[in-house]
């Protein structure tokens, strides 16, 4: 089953439901992203995508259920779908990446 994809107020619902974040994938600081689509400390943090495609299954679990974003939604879908395959979890990749909520941001 491929990985589910959420534009971005359904990810939002979704990370709220689960109690969970929307996670940056990018290289642009987290502060910028979070300004970018109005969101709280609480609601977004940024990591490396390295550091979770190549973390063990125990450190990647602690992603369930969490919402993937990147520039275009690519890279956020590889990430969902390495966390499924090596821990056989969920997560989720927001559809389109943040250009498709505030465009092109480079």
């Amino acid at each position: 089953m491929a990985v589910k994809e959420l534009d971005f107020q359904e990810s939002l619902d979704f990370a709220n439901r689960h109690r969970t974040k929307l996670v940056w994938l990018g290289k642009e600081p987290i502060e910028y992203i979070r300004q970018l689509l109005g969101l709280n400390e609480a609601q977004i943090v940024g990591i490396d995508p390295n550091s979770i495609v190549y973390a063990d299954k125990e450190e990647v679990v602690r992603f369930k259920d969490h919402v993937f974003v990147c520039y275009h939604g690519n890279t956020s879908r590889y990430v969902a779908n390495a966390i499924k395959d090596k821990a056989g979890v969920e997560s989720v990749s927001m559809k389109g990446g943040i250009t498709a909520v505030v465009g092109e941001i480079f």
